[in-house]
């Protein structure tokens, strides 16, 4: 879905005059924050993706530093237009999970994906300790993976998703765009 909206972005950047070398021209502050958090998500996929279930208080940790990551990315780059926007998606996403020690509640996949698929065995048998099911100690539950996307990307996003998929699409297609639409002098 990322790929996605980054290249939905671009392409309306385009569209409306800009070119892709006006990234080039954003005063993006500490990117290694994005990097360094963005790593703490993979290490969670690769240990679940090799059968290494790491234990509760790890996964909860690697979440937590990763959110702090990225709220202070978001925080030190709040110059940005519709910044406000990605913080506010992240921060929906990271209570969530926060909340739910550590695991984004998804919705029961059985029905879109069957009961043999490789993720689901994942997730009922613990091995992917980053989601779990919703169940009746889930709490706040309507912010998790809920929302289905069909095929062809046959996939579960939430409401903090949407917001921070919304708020990359108009960041971008706004810093490439750049200065195309220059403001009216006045006669």
């Amino acid at each position: 879905m990322l790929f996605v909206t980054l290249a939905g972005a671009l392409i309306l950047g385009l569209a409306r005059g800009g070119k892709i070398t006006n990234l080039t021209k954003a005063k993006l502050m500490h990117s290694w924050l994005i990097f360094l958090s963005v790593l703490f998500e993979a290490l969670l996929l690769l240990l679940s993706r090799n059968n290494i279930a790491p234990a509760l208080p790890i996964v909860f940790t690697c979440i937590t530093l990763q959110y702090l990551l990225l709220f202070l990315f978001v925080w030190l780059n709040r110059h940005l237009p519709y910044s406000w926007l990605i913080a506010l998606g992240s921060f929906l996403n990271g209570l969530v999970i926060l909340i739910n020690g550590g695991t984004m509640p998804l919705a029961d996949i059985r029905s879109c994906i069957g009961n043999a698929e490789f993720t689901y065995e994942y997730l009922i048998n613990g091995s992917l300790p980053i989601y779990h099911i919703i169940n009746e100690n889930t709490l706040l539950w309507f912010l998790g993976d809920v929302i289905i996307i069909p095929y062809p990307f046959s996939a579960f996003i939430s409401v903090g998703d949407i917001l921070l998929y919304a708020g990359v699409f108009l960041l971008i297609q706004h810093l490439v765009a750049g200065k195309s639409h220059k403001k009216k002098q006045p006669v």
